[in-house]
Formats: C-alpha cells, structure tokens, sequence
C-alpha cells in the first residue's frame, strides 16, 4: 500500500510539474475578477437587488461575498471547468502512449491496471483541487470586495432553488456545496480519461469529451430530452446545487451521485480493456 501512495504521490507531482496544468487555475482566477467587476456594476447590482427584495430580504445584508462567490460557481465552472479537465485527463494517457514512454514504463513488473488506476486517481485528485481553488478564491476575492460577514443568498434555477442563510450556516453550505460540485465534475475528467485510452491524440481525447459534455448540456436545456433527462449526465451533475437547500432532498442527491459514481466505474473499466488491449511494446 505504501508503494502504491509512492507511486500516486509521484505521478501528482509529475502533473503539477507541468505547466499547462495551471493553465485552468489562471483562467478562473483571471475569470473571477472579470465577473466581479461585472456584478459591481451598478445595472448588473440591480437585478440582484430585485431578486433579494422581492423575497422580501435586505440588498445589503444577503449580497455578500459568499452570494458572489456561488455565483461564480454556478455560472462557469461546468462550462469552463470541463474544458480544463478534459485537457489535462485527455492528455494523461495519451500523451505518453504518443511519445513512446510506455515502453520503458511497462519494462518494470508493474500491471497495465495499477498504472491506470494511479493515473486515473491522479485526474480525480486534478478534479478536486481546481474546482475548491475556483470556490475559496472566487470566495476570498468576494471578501475582498465586500468584506467578511453578511448572509448567504443562495441561487440555483437549473433546479428551482431560492433561499437564505445567516453567514455561519451559509458557511457550511457553501462548502459542503463545493464539494458535492468537485464530486460531480469528476464524470468529465473520466470521459476524457476513457477516451485518453484510445490509440488517438491526446486532442482527440479532450475534444471528445468536451463535445459529450457539450451535447449532453444542449439535449437538456432545450427539453428535447424532458421525458428522458435521467439519461443525460448533466441532470445528474446538477443535483450538487440541491446541497444548498435549506432541507435537501437526499435521496435525490445520492440516485444522482450513485449514478456519476456508476458511470465513472464503468467508463475506468472499459478504459483499462482497452489499454489492455493495445501493442505498447513494438
């Protein structure tokens, strides 16, 4: 087992000593100022002022740095995040089946499974971490602006969801929210990983994935697929922001997280038969 966290530890730092893997933590960073330049203008501070007064609750108290900090969320992390997911678990296999390193790696008594499972773990790690830097950043550049304290208006259309919270239990929403969020998003760094699999560019992967994603997400916004959306991943994706509820609907929660989870075994397995598969050696 101690071999085995060596060997994750390794490819961790093998990742993070890349410099295009920071690429999406610059984006965001640069994205989150952009955005809260936006919502300090005086029109966009408008619209929310109505959406808080019609509920009958404080402009000042509720448009706060954690407000801001989940709209941030809300509004780029499934559409910008699975672009840099997609980059860095398309790239993790494929690029090193492209340049030949497979050969000396698989010259060592280590299975084809072990060296996937690593990578793969490694993606998910990938996962985790960029999307809690996009929430407490996008959250300590709110406080930035508008201080610490306040309350927590939290808001979610994709799945009807409009309330309130003093600033402690706003705290502990936001979150476990982003937590739930990082967990979702791991479905698109699988696809890209699945795909990485494959005897095909490392861009190949990544577009593939992104184009999955993407069609998935038109399918459901335009109620194509209403009477089936439990078959489209993004539905699935969505019921993060459930968390935020004031009494969340868990079993809600956990079909949709079962099913991401059922999703992310089976495209690792199907990955690994391939790889499997494949002459790395001549």
């Amino acid at each position: 087992m101690s071999l085995f966290l060596q060997q994750w530890r390794g490819e961790l730092l093998k990742l993070f000593a890349r410099r295009r893997t920071y690429i999406g933590f610059g984006a965001f960073l640069l994205l989150e100022i952009v955005l809260l330049v936006v919502f300090r203008l005086q029109g966009v501070e408008r619209i929310f002022e109505r959406l808080i007064s019609r509920q009958g609750q404080a402009f000042s108290e509720y448009y706060s740095a954690l407000t801001l900090a989940q709209m941030i969320l809300g509004f780029s992390v499934l559409i910008l995040g699975a672009i840099y997911l997609a980059l860095v678990a398309g790239d993790i296999v494929a690029k090193e089946g492209e340049d030949g390193h497979y050969r000396l790696l698989l010259v060592r008594p280590v299975s084809r499974v072990r060296l996937l499972l690593i990578k793969y773990l490694t993606c998910l790690g990938y996962t985790v971490v960029l999307v809690q830097f996009i929430a407490w950043s996008a959250f300590a550049l709110g406080v930035a602006i508008k201080g610490w304290g306040g309350g927590f208006f939290a808001m979610a259309p994709e799945v009807g969801l409009l309330v309130f919270y003093e600033w402690g239990a706003g705290m502990a929403k936001f979150a476990s929210a982003s937590l739930f969020l990082a967990l979702a998003m791991t479905v698109v760094s699988s696809i890209a990983f699945f795909l990485s699999c494959f005897p095909i560019k490392p861009s190949a992967a990544t577009i593939g994935a992104l184009s999955y994603v993407l069609i998935d997400m038109i399918l459901r916004n335009t109620g194509f697929m209403e009477s089936y959306d439990h078959l489209l991943l993004t539905k699935h994706m969505a019921a993060w922001a459930r968390v935020l509820a004031e009494d969340v609907a868990w079993p809600v929660v956990i079909r949709s997280f079962a099913v991401i989870a059922a999703v992310n075994a089976s495209l690792f397995v199907l990955g690994a038969a391939v790889f499997e598969s494949r002459d790395l050696k001549s």
